[in-house]
This record gives C-alpha cells, structure tokens and sequence, in this order.
C-alpha cells in the first residue's frame, strides 16, 4: 500500500468517524439537552447549596446533600408558582382574542388613521395609501391566530407526559450536579486526553464563571423588562399588564427579533383591549404601548445588554452582531438564544488553545482574558 491509498484511507476514516459521532450525539440528543440544562442549573444554584451547606456561613450546616434538596424544592416552587400566577391570565387573554371582531377592531383603526392623515395633511399627492381591511386581515390571520394557540396549548398538554420524565431526569442529575460539588467537571475530564488536562482544568473555572454570570444576567434581564412593561402598561390603563411584560422579557432573550415580537403581542392584546374599555381610547392606548415598548428597549439596549455582555465575554457588540447572524443562519431561533453562551465559550478555549494563531490573538487580546473576574477557591 503506497502513501497516497494510505492517506486516503486515513482520511475515510475520520470521516466515517466524524458521522457516527454526530449520528450517536444525534440519538442521544434529549439525554444531553438534559445534562447541559442540569448542568446550568447546578451554576446558577451553587451559591444558595453552598450557603445552605454552610461552607460560606460556618453556622448554618445542613448537609450538601439537604442542601441540594432544598435548593431544588425552591427552584421547583418558584417555577411552579410562576406558572400559577401567568397561566391563568394567559388563557384571559386567549378568551378575549377568541371573542375579538378583528373587522370591527381594524375598521377603527383604519378610520384612526384616516384622521390622522388627514390631520397631517397627507393626501393621496403623496401617494399616501391606508391598507384596506381585506389587505390587512389575510395577514393578521396568520399571525394572530387563535385556534392554532389553542391547538399549542392542546398538544402541549398532551405531551405531559414526556415532559414529566425530562423535568425528573432533569431534577435527578441537578441533584448530584449539587451534591457533588465536582462531578460534572470530572465527567468532562474523562473525555480530555491527558496532554491538555492542566489546560481544561486551567480555563474551567473561569468558563463556569462567564457562564454563569451571563444566565443570571439574563435573569436580572427578564426581571428588568417584566417590571417596567407591566408598570408602564398599567399606569396607561390596562389590565393583565403581566401576561405582555413576561412575555416581552423571556421573548426578549431572541436577540433582535424578540423585541418586535414582545412589542406586536403586546399591541395584539392591548389594542384588543379598547374594544370592551370605554375608559382606553384607540389612538392614545397604541401610542402608550408604543411609547413604554420603545423607552424599556432603549433602557434594555445600552444599559441591561451592554452589562451582561460585557462581564460575560467582554465581546464587542459588532461582533456580538456576527455572531448571532451566523447562529441565526446555522440554526434559525434556536442558534441566536444560544450563540452568546457557546461564543463564550468558544472564546475560551480558543485562547486557551489556538492562541498562537494570529487572527485569535486579534480576536481576543491576551488583556481581555487577564480581566476575567477571580474566581473563588470554592469553584476550583
């Protein structure tokens, strides 16, 4: 056998190798989404199992294994207590959608508009045309469509059981993610060769800080925005301001695209809304919702956004921007909610490993990865 067929076969190999691996993590596909998720809880849920366990506070000594418990009792309740409090003011919102008369609530709207064109003096000169509603209707139909939510909710509840095996898988591994304080990071190290074993170890601590510091970030985020649009709404009058603020701060978490979809749920509801309230006016209510929508996105643009990433990556926003694009091309929705986190840790090992590549060394200064936050000795 020559060079050549040799290293043919060799590359036929790695090949084959390369889809069998992508097959298998394939198959196992939901058994890893329940790891990473068990593992992310064990981030965000360390601190309190260390307090609990009192390895911060000598005086208070539970057991971790207690601790563990505990902690996931109060996660599962604050969920369970989120859902209680949304559900129901959800599936209002879904009646009043289902009993609104889209013909009546854009008539209006086109007559509103009609009065404000003519209030600015736009006439048909400037080729200034208002949608019909037999424009308009067909396209609100296919977003604002009632039956297809209900038939979400329906096969949602449907699925139960299958999602009551993945939040108890999920709670099974969190539990000794948190009772044993360095088991996932054992379970990594099994997969590194030996020879980088001192740098995996060397970037870990730092990775699990970036990593966690941005979800709870993305917490505070969610907090920020459903606050501020349930205030604003409310003082403007309407009613289940929660259900459009909690919704605007998770579909938030979609770079981008988030916004728009928080701001035309919200217009949905709230202007459906004026049809049943004689006390909220047509034109005044859109420009409030408009109004609280645009002030919290400036707010959520340069002061929420700029401090998650940058005590996260410490990337610049261009190339936050890049990024999110390509996820988006790579993987639609699903890659722009995760590209920030898996950048972030692309980052790492990038610098850890290809560091002497020169286009890396431009990427991420040797500055920006001596600036990352000390890490206590308790997530060595």
């Amino acid at each position: 056998m020559n060079s050549v067929s040799k290293q043919i076969l060799i590359s036929l190999f790695y090949i084959v190798l390369v889809v069998w691996l992508a097959y298998t993590l394939w198959v196992v596909r939901y058994t890893l989404t329940y790891i990473l998720i068990s593992a992310l809880i064990s981030l965000i849920a360390k601190p309190i199992v260390d307090f609990l366990s009192g390895e911060r506070f000598p005086k208070i000594k539970l057991g971790r294994n207690l601790a563990a418990i505990l902690t996931l009792i109060l996660l599962l309740s604050l969920i369970v207590g989120v859902i209680g409090l949304f559900i129901p003011a959800l599936m209002h919102e879904l009646q009043v959608l289902r009993a609104v008369d889209f013909e009546n609530l854009f008539g209006e709207f086109q007559n509103k508009l009609k009065e404000l064109q003519l209030g600015l003096g736009l006439t048909n000169d400037y080729n200034f045309k208002i949608p019909s509603q037999a424009e308009i209707l067909p396209k609100i139909g296919d977003v604002v469509n009632v039956e297809k939510v209900t038939e979400t909710f329906t096969n949602l509840i449907g699925s139960l059981g299958n999602l009551a095996f993945a939040l108890f898988s999920i709670l099974f591994i969190s539990f000794f993610f948190l009772k044993e304080r360095n088991l996932f990071r054992t379970i990594i190290m099994a997969f590194v060769p030996d020879r980088f074993e001192n740098r995996v170890k060397n970037i870990y601590p730092r990775l699990r800080s970036n990593i966690s510091r941005y979800f709870v970030g993305l917490l505070i985020q969610i907090t920020i925005i459903t606050t501020l649009v349930s205030i604003g709404l409310k003082l403007g009058g309407f009613h289940n301001t929660i259900v459009i603020g909690f919704f605007a701060g998770l579909i938030n978490v979609i770079p981008y695209l988030g916004p728009i979809i928080g701001l035309s749920f919200g217009i949905t509801l709230g202007m459906a809304q004026t049809l049943g309230d004689s006390s909220l006016q047509f034109a005044p209510a859109f420009f409030i919702i408009i109004g609280v929508f645009g002030l919290v996105q400036v707010l959520d643009n340069f002061i929420t956004q700029p401090f998650i990433f940058s005590t996260s990556i410490r990337a610049h926003p261009l190339e936050i921007f890049l990024v999110i694009s390509f996820a988006a091309s790579l993987a639609g929705i699903a890659g722009m909610i995760v590209a920030v986190p898996v950048y972030s840790v692309f980052r790492l090992l990038a610098g850890e490993f290809l560091g002497h590549i020169k286009f890396i060394r431009w990427l991420i200064p040797a500055e920006h990865e001596n600036k990352n936050a000390e890490v206590s000795p308790a997530d060595k």
